[in-house]
């Protein structure tokens, strides 16, 4: 072998080994570099909510479709059920790490030993409502009838439950029709149903299915609330973990609340017509016009924070005690993980 040739193979040598060198020295990762992960290079923690689909809870739904969840490190899938202590039954039975449903199940559910936290509220107070048809005025003259409430041990049911109490009826004075809550206005219109309880943003489309429908209870009105609940304030649409997934995986909980409350932020700062315009796809069968329609009847109900308070979780206790849902108080430190939103907040410009 020639001399020349010889001293060429060095060169080669030492220049591999100057390559060798620099791929193993780690790269200064900058904020820019972070931001312009792609989403193939970057990898997600699968995380599945269970729910039934509303625009109460429009946080997770807004947070998943601004890439806000993804952003965090999650890849988020949504498991549809029938109602929420079925989607809520799911989350216990290890089906999925989330839910989203209302207060009032959880409570009770932890009066009986299965016990969860509240993450976070996406509205500051109730939008319930309750409708009859037109030749009945009054909730006594339900007695003998059939009515629409949702599925026993929803906060539906415990809403209707309760109106009936106020007019001196029980469960047992009327007849219960099991309806998918989309099909409560239609069983309304067509006479299966003589009352009905329905998510006040679905007004337009109750009153012009049923002409001189009579709506005999609104949550939205202040002294409606108030004589309901005894306070404007009730924080009840929630998020919600299991207590041993979040003592388990509490930076998978920041995470989600992390991209929740930038949501609700989001939310709070754009109109009806742009909300209705991303969350549409999440709303088969609902129109833009429609969905910006509903928006415009519950817009100012969200909560800017996601905040539950000891006051609006409060309201939510009282009620379900004086019904009976819960045989013993639990209090607020004991159900509320705070402390999620509390970081999210801090964190969040």
């Amino acid at each position: 072998m020639s001399k020349k040739l010889v001293s060429i193979l060095i060169i080669l040598s030492i220049a591999l080994m100057g390559l060798t060198g620099c791929s193993n020295t780690t790269p200064s990762v900058t904020d820019n570099d972070i931001s312009s992960t792609t989403p193939e290079s970057k990898e997600l923690h699968k995380v599945v909510v269970s729910e039934f689909r509303g625009l109460n809870w429009m946080s997770a739904y807004v947070a998943d479709l601004l890439g806000y969840f993804e952003e965090e490190g999650l890849d988020v899938e949504f498991a549809i059920y029938k109602d929420g202590p079925i989607a809520f039954q799911g989350m216990h039975a290890g089906d999925s790490d989330f839910c989203l449903l209302s207060a009032e199940p959880v409570l009770r559910a932890y009066d009986e030993g299965m016990e969860s936290y509240l993450i976070l509220t996406n509205t500051k107070n109730r939008t319930y409502a309750f409708a009859t048809r037109p030749d009945i005025k009054e909730m006594k003259d339900l007695k003998g009838k059939t009515v629409f409430a949702g599925m026993p041990g929803s906060a539906p049911y415990s809403f209707v439950l309760s109106l009936l109490k106020e007019a001196g009826l029980s469960e047992n004075d009327v007849s219960f029709i099991n309806l998918e809550y989309g099909a409560a206005i239609v069983a309304l219109a067509q006479g299966q149903a003589d009352g009905i309880f329905f998510d006040i943003y679905n007004k337009k489309t109750l009153v012009d299915a049923v002409p001189g429908v009579n709506i005999l209870v609104d949550a939205t009105i202040p002294e409606t609330h108030k004589k309901l609940y005894g306070t404007e304030l009730c924080e009840t649409t929630i998020v919600t973990c299991t207590k041993k997934f979040a003592d388990e995986n509490p930076e998978i909980v920041q995470k989600f609340t992390n991209a929740s409350v930038r949501a609700l932020k989001w939310i709070n700062e754009h109109n009806e017509e742009e909300i209705a315009q991303l969350v549409l796809p999440m709303f088969e069968g609902m129109t833009k016009e429609e969905l910006v329609q509903n928006l415009e009847t519950i817009k100012t109900s969200f909560s800017s924070t996601g905040e539950i308070h000891p006051e609006g979780y409060q309201t939510v206790e009282n009620f379900c005690y004086e019904q009976g849902l819960i045989k013993k108080r639990i209090g607020y430190d004991s159900i509320v993980a705070s402390q999620f939103v509390k970081k999210a907040l801090e964190t969040i410009k």
